[in-house]
C-alpha cells in the first residue's frame, strides 16, 4: 500500500463497509425476517436439549454454565494490563491513544458482559454481551487505522465505528434485526485483515496478521462447539475455547504497547514494511 493509496483509498473502503453497515440498519429487519428468520433470540437455528445455546451447560460450585462463564476472566488479564502499559506510552497521536483505551476498555466491559450471559442466557444479556465486543471492535479498528493508515483516518474511524458497533449490538434485542452486528462484525474483521495486508504507515507496529488469525480460530471453535465438547471426551467445549482464542486476538496489541512502552519510542515505518 503506498502513500498515495493510503491517503485516497481508506475514505473509499472506510465509505463501503459504513454504507453496508446503513443498509443492514434500513432494511436489516426485512431480510432478517426473509433469510434468517430460522435463529433464535441468540442467533443459533436450535438450542440443545438442555434449554441452552451452547453445549455444556455444567453447573459446578454453583456457578451456571460454569466454563462458558469463567473462562471469559481470560480478558481482564490484557485489558489491565492494557491500561498499565499505556501509562508508560511515549507521546503518540492522540487518535491512537484514545482507539488503545477504547480496545482496552472493551476488554473489560466484554469480562463482565459475557459472564453475564453466560451465567443466564438470554437476548437482553447477549445484547450486554455483544456491547463489551462492540467496544473492543471499535478500539481495535481505529489501532489499525492509525497504525496503518493515518491518525485522521482514526479520528473518523472512531467516531463512526463505535456507536453503530454499540446499535448493532442492541438492535436484536430490540426488534430481532441482527444483520447490522454480522456487518459490523464481519466488515470489521474485513478491514482489519486489509490492512494487515499492507505496508504500515509507522506507529506501534501491531501485527494485525496475527490478530486476525487468533479471532478466525474462536470463529472456528465457536462453530464447533458441540463437536470439541465430544472429540475432549465432555472435557471442554468449543465456545470454552473459544473465549481463550478471542483473549489471544488481544495479545498481539498489548505486546506493541508494552513494547513502545519498554523502548521509549514508537516504531518506524522502514522497520516494519514486512510486518502483518
Amino acid at each position: 500500500m503506498t502513500p498515495s493509496s493510503r491517503s485516497f483509498g481508506w475514505p473509499l473502503m472506510a465509505g463501503l463497509w459504513l454504507l453496508l453497515a446503513l443498509l443492514a440498519f434500513w432494511f436489516g429487519d426485512v431480510l432478517t425476517a426473509r433469510w434468517l428468520a430460522h435463529l433464535n433470540e441468540h442467533g443459533h437455528a436450535q438450542l440443545h436439549a438442555h434449554g441452552h445455546p451452547f453445549v455444556d451447560a455444567r453447573c459446578f460450585f454453583g456457578i451456571p454454565n460454569t466454563w462458558d462463564t469463567v473462562s471469559n476472566a481470560v480478558f481482564l488479564l490484557p485489558g489491565l494490563l492494557g491500561f498499565v502499559a499505556l501509562r508508560r506510552l511515549p507521546p503518540l497521536a492522540p487518535a491512537l491513544r484514545a482507539g488503545l483505551g477504547v480496545f482496552f476498555a472493551g476488554l473489560l466491559l466484554t469480562a463482565v458482559g459475557s459472564s453475564v450471559y453466560h451465567w443466564a442466557p438470554t437476548g437482553a444479556a447477549l445484547a450486554l454481551d455483544r456491547a463489551g465486543m462492540a467496544v473492543a471492535f471499535a478500539g481495535l479498528l481505529t489501532v489499525a487505522t492509525a497504525d496503518r493508515l493515518s491518525p485522521a483516518g482514526a479520528v473518523w474511524m472512531l467516531r463512526a465505528s463505535l456507536p453503530l458497533a454499540l446499535l448493532a449490538a442492541a438492535l436484536p434485542a430490540l426488534n430481532g434485526n441482527v444483520l447490522p452486528w454480522f456487518v459490523v462484525q464481519g466488515g470489521g474483521v474485513l478491514w482489519v485483515l486489509v490492512l494487515a495486508l499492507g505496508r504500515p504507515a509507522g506507529g506501534l507496529g501491531v501485527r494485525l496478521g496475527a490478530v486476525v488469525a487468533w479471532y478466525a480460530l474462536a470463529k472456528v471453535l465457536e462453530g464447533a462447539d458441540a463437536a470439541v465438547f465430544a472429540a475432549t471426551g465432555e472435557w471442554v467445549s468449543g465456545h470454552t475455547l473459544k473465549h481463550l482464542a478471542a483473549a489471544g486476538a488481544a495479545w498481539p496489541v498489548l505486546v506493541a504497547v508494552r513494547r513502545a512502552g519498554r523502548t521509549g519510542r514508537t516504531a518506524a515505518p522502514s522497520t516494519l514494511s514486512s510486518r502483518t
